[in-house]
């Protein structure tokens, strides 16, 4: 009796949250970058395993949460705004 095949089928899995197509939905933006930027970013993404979306939108995460307290609120200020 033949094994079920435990192989990816062929191409890109597909994108989004848990392989859910729902990138649709997200904002499309463009950033340059300089080229030792850019090399790190690709290396976190080859490194962590996740998509450059995923670590650069945990990287801003990140540093959000690290500003002055003075600089966060105003940041919840001009994120309000967008509501």
């Amino acid at each position: 009796m033949p094994r079920a095949s435990t192989r990816r089928p062929p191409g890109r899995p597909p994108a989004g949250k848990n392989g859910q197509a729902v990138t649709a939905s997200y904002v499309q933006t463009t950033l340059r970058l300089d080229p030792e930027t850019k090399d790190l970013l690709d290396a976190l993404t080859r490194l962590l395993g996740k998509p450059q979306r995923q670590v650069t939108g945990e990287a801003l995460v990140f540093y959000a949460e690290r500003l002055a307290s003075s600089d966060r609120e105003l940041l919840r200020g001009l994120l309000s705004r967008k509501k």
